[in-house]
């Protein structure tokens, strides 16, 4: 039953798992580079898929811990530990997150935002992640400058049920407390000849985690979730379906301190209905979706004038609705979408709510120049309510230069409004570890970008090779600016002139013996600010070297071992008087095993972090954190 994996945390960045143990290379599809399914090789962008092996394989405390060991990505989790994913240096901001292709986007409800996005799925419910690196505004509209990040959950089969129920304990230690416990349970399967249904759920704990036993503020911040993920899916004719999606996600970080003498609790409670209508025609393909979000949030802070803020809601509305034809060497596929996000704040915006409409319409045509060669171009005009129209454009070419070689580039613009959080003046969140108020601009603009790619995928039957050459400019980045003389300080969001990042991606993956493969990546980055006057700075946050290695190793029909080796160098912070300073560099390694005990029983246990790297003791500027030493024991029972 235990084939060799592929580690899709370093495996050559595109793509899902291959079959190693016999060498035989299967076909690895992509969906959301172009809204259809593609082989990734021909898809007009650079991915990385993980797989619900890859999940299961190490005990993460979040997808995200995971996705920072993939090539161009990395997690620059806060002071409280609250993740944020970077791609290609671009912060979680500028990266769209879906769910089977629609939008989750209520994080923002959260005061100085919160990683509940990335965090609402069960883990048990993952049968994939596609990660995009690059633009993808055409497709799917404001935000996706840095990329797409698209959570696909398992579908039920036709013929048979599937089910499993997961258990996982991790204990921390270096440090003080910090255990967390995962229950989980999941089902597919028929309910009728029409009719499929697919539940996951998982309820967490994360205990709070201390740098020192004696310390009152935490380094990691306690927190509990529950989640559920389902769909009722039904196959109304051969060639028409129906899904109906509920979703069902409870955050609560109770309270405690998050800086010295400031005191919070902080509650979500997120419902998502969702409807998706499919239909397949001679002349092509149709889709169509509507889903709403509503979540209801509770936000206490000591640093606040009135501490206890309660009845603060978030409801955003997405519809989207394409379709594809096939027209002789033409893939045409043209859509329409709307998204309306509203919130209300009774505490600190003027009118006690806010909302802002968008409307975008998008077209791509994917053009066969020859049998070996493929331009796709695609574009998007955008109407905000508030910012106007734009029109991102792309234009992207695909070369198969035989023997394996894929050949890969393109260039593309993408738009980005300010949030509501952003360029509402009235509206103020707490930050600077509780000293200050962040508040909105009403001037602020909205960001543009012009970003290139260009590079080349290797696959041969024993190994793997990806690279790529990458820059983003983006004109009137939104970023805060502090000014540290007035009392209190005064923090506001602005946009700065412009602002560049660039760099290199290399990935690869080997088979060393019939038992033994190795994956390796590395991401060299590098990153330019500048105001308006002139003035030119380094991004801070930002890794300018990440590397990882890894070995996996079948040591018996039953058993596999592995060790991963993460190496991160660069890293840009700021010291006491404000300056920019280069942090120390460090590496991490986790090594672990996982034994089939049965056909339907499957133990893993580890070490991550297993050189106890501690970053307060690295360089006390470190604004985020590496978790201490830590083990961990999980348990996947299927039946």
């Amino acid at each position: 039953m235990f084939a060799k994996k592929c580690l899709a945390l370093s495996v050559l960045a595109t793509l899902p798992c291959a079959s190693f143990a016999t060498g035989v290379e299967l076909d690895k599809l992509l969906v959301t580079a172009t809204l259809a399914s593609q082989k990734s090789e021909e898809a007009p962008a650079f991915a990385t898929v993980i797989t619900s092996d890859d999940i299961k394989k190490s005990a993460v405390s979040s997808l995200s811990d995971l996705m920072r060991e993939t090539v161009g990505v990395n997690n620059n989790a806060d002071s409280s530990g609250r993740d944020e994913i970077q791609i290609r240096g671009l912060d979680g901001a500028y990266t769209v997150i879906l769910v089977n292709g629609k939008r989750v986007s209520s994080s923002s409800a959260f005061a100085k935002g919160s990683d509940t996005d990335l965090n609402s799925v069960p883990l048990n419910a993952i049968e994939r992640v596609e990660i995009i690196r690059g633009p993808m505004s055409a497709l799917y509209g404001a935000d996706a400058i840095g990329g797409v990040v698209n959570i696909i959950t398992k579908q039920p089969l036709d013929d048979q049920w599937q089910r499993s129920v997961n258990a996982q304990v991790r204990m921390i230690e270096s440090g003080d407390e910090g255990t967390q416990y995962r229950l989980g349970a999941s089902a597919q399967g028929p309910l009728a000849d029409n009719l499929k249904v697919s539940v996951s759920a998982e309820a967490q704990q994360q205990d709070p985690w201390y740098l020192n036993a004696e310390d009152d503020v935490s380094q990691r911040e306690e927190r509990k979730v529950q989640n559920l993920n389902s769909t009722l899916a039904w196959q109304a004719t051969a060639e028409q379906s129906v899904d109906f999606d509920f979703g069902y996600n409870h955050d609560k970080r109770p309270y405690q301190a998050y800086s010295a003498g400031a005191y919070r609790e902080q509650e979500i409670t997120r419902i998502d209905l969702g409807a998706t209508y499919k239909g397949a025609w001679d002349w092509g393909n149709t889709t169509a979706f509507i889903k709403q979000e509503n979540s209801d949030v509770s936000d206490y802070n000591s640093r606040y004038p009135t501490p206890d803020h309660d009845n603060l809601e978030q409801r955003n509305t997405y519809a989207k609705a394409y379709a594809d034809a096939a027209l002789g060497a033409h893939s045409v596929l043209a859509g329409v979408d709307y998204k309306l996000e509203k919130v209300t704040d009774p505490y600190f915006l003027e009118n006690g709510s806010d909302s802002t409409d968008q409307y975008g319409v998008f077209v791509q045509d994917g053009i066969a120049l020859s049998d070996a060669v493929n331009l796709t171009l695609s574009g998007r005009m955008d109407d905000h309510e508030i910012y106007g129209s734009n029109f991102s454009p792309k234009a992207y070419l695909v070369v198969d230069a035989g023997d394996g070689l894929t050949i890969k580039g393109g260039v593309s613009q993408a738009f980005k409004a300010p949030s509501i959080a952003q360029s509402n003046s009235s509206y103020s969140q707490v930050s600077c570890g509780g000293s200050c108020f962040l508040t909105g601009n009403s001037d602020l603009e909205a960001e543009t970008s012009t970003s290139y790619e260009l590079g080349f995928e290797l696959r041969k039957a024993s190994y793997d090779v990806s690279a790529a050459i990458f820059k983003n400019d983006i004109d009137n980045m939104i970023t805060r600016t502090v000014d540290r003389s007035t009392d209190p300080i005064s923090v506001q969001w602005v946009n700065v002139n412009k602002a560049m990042t660039q760099g290199f991606e290399l990935s690869t993956s080997m088979d060393l013996t019939e038992d033994l493969m190795v994956s390796a990546n590395y991401t060299f980055l590098d990153t330019e600010s500048e105001d308006d006057s002139g003035n030119v700075t380094e991004l801070t946050g930002r890794a300018k070297h990440q590397a990882m290695i890894g070995f996996d190793h079948q040591t018996t029909d039953r058993l596999a071992t592995f060790l991963n080796v993460n190496f991160i160098s660069g890293m840009k912070g700021t010291d006491d008087n404000n300056d920019i300073k280069t942090l120390s560099s460090y590496y991490r390694a986790d090594v672990g095993v996982i034994a089939d005990i049965t056909d339907d029983l499957v133990i893993r246990a580890g070490i991550k972090n297993l050189n106890d790297v501690r970053l307060d003791e690295e360089d006390s500027d470190f604004t985020t954190f590496e978790l201490g030493r830590s083990y961990y024991v999980s348990a996947d029972l299927s039946f």
